[in-house]
């Protein structure tokens, strides 16, 4: 169960990561899941998926569809939009 953030525009999705320790994401439309290792979300640009350690969520600005992390960003994956079933390892993510 995640948190959505309903607007009615599609928001502008921007990513800003400062030293692989900050993050800043822009047009978050859900927050799908997280831990202190991986977040998921829904953004206007399709599902993100954000790997690391000692995940925090610092701002969850529900109006704005801004969500800010620190901790270690190891990776940065995007699943296809393409509505054909996704494969592989990352594919079992985003069901």
């Amino acid at each position: 169960m995640g948190l959505n953030f309903s607007e009615e525009k599609k928001l502008e999705h921007q990513l800003f990561i400062k030293a692989r320790n900050q993050m800043r994401i822009e047009g978050v439309e859900e927050v799908m899941g997280f831990d202190d290792v991986s977040v998921r979300l829904k953004s206007s640009e399709g599902e993100m998926y954000i790997e690391g350690s000692d995940i925090k969520i610092d701002t969850l600005d529900t109006e704005k569809g801004v969500v800010a992390l620190s901790g270690r960003i190891n990776g940065v994956y995007y699943a296809n939009d393409t509505g054909k079933e996704k494969k592989g390892f990352f594919g079992g993510l985003f069901r």
